[in-house]
């Protein structure tokens, strides 16, 4: 595998942040940013800008025959001007992250577009994950379920899953029940929370050289959230040092991130 320095990472940072890297350099980039804190730290800081830039946009109507139109009207408006601003001059703060500063605050208009445009392009980690939760979850398919605590517990044992599976979340989600399925021909723990009203799906398995390669969309304890739309699904993932973790909910974008965060705040790894 080839190897990739700090000045790479700066140059591609837009591109992975974006979700467009090809795997094979998405897996360089993901070891480069594992062995270094001071570009995980600037990359840190770009996706928060960014996520800043996309919800200040998003806000916005998503009329795509009208989008390249009103994202120019808001690049004049001073609050998007003063959110790029703050791109620049983060990046600024290190010499050589100033060239991928320049190259977010140019491309705002093109990647925006874009994702009003194309909401996300599912891997097929995504997509089973989607489907998944459709059929067992919202059409609830008959299969084979344990709410057995115990029974849980060995389950994410039996699939090398050294955590306690969280029985609560904040905001009064609760562990209703769980099962093995496979993604991407990958065993994964499908565990269902539920606040008596709402329900997601979170899967789990030991970390591996699976590469997830959607938009970032946030951060959540220093995890990097990449969220895309499969079918009437959103599925938003993360990696802790330990697991590989996917949300996926048939509610909207920003119901995902935030079931994301909950189960992010509730897995101690």
């Amino acid at each position: 595998m080839t190897v990739m320095n700090c000045s790479d990472i700066s140059e591609l940072a837009p591109l992975y942040l974006a979700g467009e890297m090809d795997r094979d350099r998405a897996a360089q980039f993901d070891s480069h940013l594992k062995t270094c804190s001071e570009c995980f730290r600037e990359l840190e800081t770009q996706a928060r800008l960014d996520a800043r830039l996309r919800e200040i946009l998003l806000a916005e109507e998503a009329d795509v025959s009208r989008v390249n139109r009103r994202v120019r009207e808001l690049l004049a408006t001073d609050t998007l001007a003063e959110a790029v601003r703050q791109v620049e001059q983060a990046r600024r703060a290190r010499r050589r992250w100033v060239t991928a500063a320049m190259g977010i605050a140019a491309a705002v208009l093109l990647l925006v577009s874009s994702y009003l445009a194309f909401p996300g392009k599912a891997s097929q980690v995504y997509a089973d994950a989607a489907e998944d939760h459709q059929m067992e979850v919202v059409d609830h398919g008959p299969r084979s379920w344990t709410s057995d605590p115990a029974q849980i517990a060995a389950l994410a044992r039996k699939l090398g899953v050294d955590i306690a599976v969280p029985a609560t979340l904040s905001s009064g989600f609760r562990l209703e029940h769980a099962k093995i399925c496979g993604l991407d021909g990958r065993a994964y723990l499908h565990v269902v929370y539920t606040d008596g009203t709402r329900e997601f799906s979170l899967f789990l398995r030991t970390r591996d050289s699976e590469n997830f390669n959607a938009a970032i969309r946030g951060l959540s304890n220093g995890r990097l959230l990449r969220e895309c739309a499969s079918g009437k699904e959103h599925v938003t993932s993360f990696v802790t040092p330990h697991l590989n973790a996917v949300v996926a909910t048939d509610q909207p974008s920003a119901a995902s991130l935030a079931y994301a965060r909950l189960a992010s705040a509730a897995i101690q790894d």
